[in-house]
């Protein structure tokens, strides 16, 4: 029988590992450390954008005055809404669109249809949005014309940051938002500084600012999107069939993206309805702070429909849901204990009534965040209408709560009506949430993959 070797040359120590395995963990841990970053990345570009957005908001607050500062969150509150029923949904689908690998939908096909629908957008907002505007208040001509000036423009920067969110240039996307924000945050400033800050400069220099975000983000998503250079062109008749297949796809987008818009900004409405518009801009100081409470859910929407889309599966949601939720949870306590103390300091003692509804909404913002993450999950499965029907059921429950509020407690009871309106929102998704898994997916187009 041989003789064995030293025994220490049969038994590596633990501690002395072979060169490779040592380089290996080393890689391993850096690779964990750089997933770790890009993880946080996006909640943090989201924060600095609803940050600026959030100064925005104090400081026009502040310089324009309760009443002032009414007209312009009603007009700009319409307006959003406007522009989400004249996307048709296509903003939403194109964040599933755009990222499933045998698409038909390229950046220049989309940049297409986004511009198209934008004529219509504009009929809408000088009619129908004028006439719903003088009703919740009582506009000057200046902010009449200001209010459609801005609401085009905010049509395609909400159109192509979507696409952008499909193409996979999620913090791209973030970075061009918080560029806006600072830059209509540098407008009102230096509005303020000249002694001519009003709704309507505030309007039309928001307006400026999202048609700078439409251009770069051309340009950004033409530079992306490489799969969409190499493919050639299509006849108007083909484009035509595949926009009316993406419109019937997104119909059930457009009814989450309109129900998720009214639910965040319905509540200044009704107490636009019930109430003045310098109860309005006290209300909307307090909603302003309670936003942080969800800003990292929906920043991490879209890249958990992308991952959810291109896996087919909701195993992105079973591992992020209930840290975001925490987070959700932590934010609200913060901002409802911090904003407390920094309302008066801040706006000045004319909004000190924002403190009393500031936690109901903070409060409010953890179901929201449940509602966002699940729906986002379900919408990459191409189930939309678990989102909807969520979307839908919280509008005719804020309508009714809402308005039973404001009788009843005033802006508080519409606060509180918040709060219901996202529970019964955040319980109707996630009891659907079991039969996601099981809808069948079909690509929109996908006969004509390879045009």
């Amino acid at each position: 029988m041989p003789r064995e070797g030293p025994r220490h040359a049969r038994r590596r120590p633990l501690t002395d590992p072979p060169d490779g395995a040592a380089a290996g963990g080393a890689r391993a841990a850096t690779g964990q450390l750089r997933s770790l970053l890009r993880g946080v990345q996006l909640p943090l570009w989201s924060f600095g954008q609803v940050g600026v957005q959030m100064f925005v908001a104090l400081l026009s607050a502040r310089w324009l005055g309760p009443e002032d500062r009414g007209d312009l969150v009603l007009a700009t509150t319409l307006a959003t809404l406007l522009l989400l029923v004249s996307s048709l949904g296509a903003g939403n689908a194109s964040r599933v669109l755009l990222a499933e690998p045998d698409r038909w939908w390229t950046w220049s096909r989309y940049v297409r249809l986004s511009a198209l629908l934008t004529l219509p957008h504009l009929l809408l907002s000088a009619t129908l949005g004028l006439l719903v505007l003088s009703l919740l208040t009582t506009p000057s001509p200046t902010v009449a014309v200001a209010f459609v000036v801005y609401s085009v423009p905010a049509l395609g920067a909400h159109l192509l940051r979507e696409g952008l969110h499909g193409l996979g240039r999620h913090r791209t996307s973030l970075a061009i938002a918080v560029g806006n924000a600072v830059g209509q945050l540098a407008l009102i400033a230096g509005a303020h500084a000249a002694g001519v800050l009003s709704p309507a400069v505030a309007l039309l220099g928001f307006a400026l600012c999202n048609t700078v975000s439409v251009v770069v983000q051309v340009a950004v998503g033409r530079s992306a999107d490489v799969l969409g250079r190499a493919r050639p062109r299509v006849t108007a008749r083909e484009w035509s069939r595949q926009a009316r297949h993406l419109i019937g796809f997104s119909r059930f987008a457009l009814v989450a993206a309109l129900g998720q818009s009214f639910v965040v900004n319905g509540d200044r409405l009704v107490l636009g309805a019930t109430g003045s518009a310098a109860q309005v801009g006290i209300y909307a100081a307090a909603s302003s702070l309670a936003q942080l409470t969800y800003v990292a859910p929906v920043a991490l929407t879209a890249l958990l429909t992308r991952r959810t889309a291109a896996a087919g599966s909701l195993a992105a949601w079973e591992r992020m849901h209930r840290p975001v939720l925490a987070l959700s949870g932590a934010l609200a306590v913060v901002v409802a204990c911090g904003g407390w103390f920094a309302i008066p300091v801040l706006l000045g003692e004319d909004f000190t009534a924002a403190r009393a509804v500031l936690p109901v909404l903070c409060a409010a913002g953890i179901p929201f965040a449940s509602y966002h993450v699940d729906s986002a999950a379900c919408a990459g499965l191409r189930d939309l209408r678990t989102g909807a029907r969520g979307a839908l059921l919280g509008c005719v429950v804020l309508v009714a709560a809402g308005t039973a509020g404001s009788h009843l407690l005033g802006a508080v009871g519409i606060a509180y009506g918040v709060l219901l309106t996202y529970t019964v929102m955040a319980v109707t998704v996630r009891l659907r949430m079991p039969s996601a898994g099981t809808v069948p997916r079909t690509t929109v187009g996908a006969s004509s993959t390879g045009s």
